[in-house]
């Protein structure tokens, strides 16, 4: 895969994916808000539907292809996630496209992270283990968003509980996109 990496001042790691139709730069400015100090290794979706790069094939009747997803994720775990090197704390943050293939790896690795940030998923049909598993899970979703349902992604968080032990929920003003609200209430919740 395809990837930007910067290295940062702490012991912190953040593995950034990008939404469809974004690059390996489309959450730079928004980890540097977030966690300034930290290195940065942002992938680029292999998946093209013309330009547009995705992390995984497109929805076919607002469905998954599950086993395009399945093959991606796996070769993400298996293949590229073992070549990187790890640091301390290990950070995960996707939006949209980026954020279902997050949820995809942690379908497989729940304790991938200890950290996972999901700016506007969707609520496909996710299977996680029951483990109570310690990451801690901040998900994001505008009110007037119209791809990532803010309801279906009110459910899914709720389905992330019976799973994760710390899943918070923010419901925000706004549509698909990352906002400097967002950003701001991300920054006090990660202070917390």
């Amino acid at each position: 895969m395809e990837k930007f990496f910067q290295q940062g001042q702490d012991d912190t790691l953040v593995v950034a994916f990008h939404g469809t139709g974004g690059n390996e730069y489309q959450l730079l400015s928004t980890i540097a808000a977030l966690f300034p100090d930290a290195s940065v290794l942002s992938y680029l979706g292999t998946e093209k539907t013309g330009q547009e790069r995705r992390f995984f094939a497109q929805l076919v009747d607002g469905k998954l292809d599950r086993v395009d997803f399945e093959k991606r994720v796996t070769e993400f775990l298996e293949e590229e996630w073992p070549t990187v090197t790890k640091k301390e704390r290990i950070i995960f943050i996707g939006y949209s496209n980026g954020a279902n293939f997050v949820l995809g790896l942690l379908e497989k690795q729940p304790e991938l992270a200890d950290t996972v940030i999901l700016l506007h998923p969707s609520n496909f049909v996710y299977q996680f283990e029951t483990t109570a598993a310690s990451t801690q899970l901040l998900l994001t979703s505008g009110a007037q968003d119209s791809i990532s349902l803010p309801g279906e992604a009110l459910a899914l968080s709720q389905q992330l509980e019976k799973s994760f032990s710390n899943v918070h929920f923010l419901l925000l003003d706004g549509d698909h996109q990352v906002s400097e609200d967002e950003i701001n209430r991300l920054k006090t919740y990660l202070k917390k």
